[in-house]
Order: structure tokens, then C-alpha cells, then sequence
């Protein structure tokens, strides 16, 4: 598997305003995922990425996710070049993989996302 970013989260007070907004201003097409949560997606080869529902969005929130082969592997890599492990390994859930975080050596979050 590539190193390609797979996904990226924003937070939104309003998801159906959000939906509303991103829909109409680029065309992405949403799926909701429970109440809290909306998929899209960009394109057919494009990144896609979810809203997360939140009550405040601060600047700096938003996370992008790299696909990685196994994400405990890449958690302690990046322990060993400087930087952090902040959320161990976690299912999503409905068989859609993986995810877990990182901090880089400057402060930054970076999702992990891996189908095992």
C-alpha cells in the first residue's frame, strides 16, 4: 500500500448545512454515517474525506489520514524519529478498517488509517 493521504476530517456545528454548502460549491456527494457523522467524497480518484458533528470548530482541526500498511509499525517509526503516539490502533467499525494518530515532532496530528 501507498503512503498516499486517504482521507481527510473536518469538524461541523451543522451537518446538513455543511452537506448543503460543500455540495453545492464543488459537487461532492455526501453519505451520512449515524447522526454525528457525514462521509464524502471529491470525485471518483479523488481524496475524500467526513465532517465530523462537533459544537465548535477551531482553526487547526482538521485531520488528514495516510494509508499505511499497519499502523502500530508506523506509530513506533515515527516514535523513533521524534515524534508521538497519541491514539493507539482503533476499529472503525462496518468492516472499514483502522485508524490511530501520530504528533509530529512540530506539534502537528497526523491520522493513520490501515485496512488491518
Amino acid at each position: 500500500m501507498g503512503k498516499e493521504i486517504g482521507h481527510i476530517e473536518l469538524i461541523s456545528k451543522d451537518l446538513m448545512a455543511t452537506k448543503k454548502f460543500y455540495s453545492k460549491l464543488f459537487g461532492w456527494k455526501f453519505e451520512m454515517l449515524g447522526d454525528g457523522y457525514s462521509m464524502f467524497k471529491t470525485s471518483q480518484k479523488g481524496v475524500g474525506g467526513g465532517f465530523m458533528l462537533g459544537k465548535k470548530v477551531k482553526p487547526g482541526s482538521t485531520t488528514f489520514y495516510v494509508n499505511v500498511d499497519t499502523i502500530p509499525a508506523t506509530q513506533q517509526k515515527a516514535k523513533s524519529l521524534g515524534g508521538r503516539i497519541l491514539k493507539k490502533r482503533k476499529s472503525i467499525g462496518g468492516g472499514m478498517g483502522y485508524w490511530g494518530t501520530i504528533g509530529d515532532p512540530h506539534g502537528n496530528v497526523i491520522g493513520l488509517w490501515s485496512k488491518k
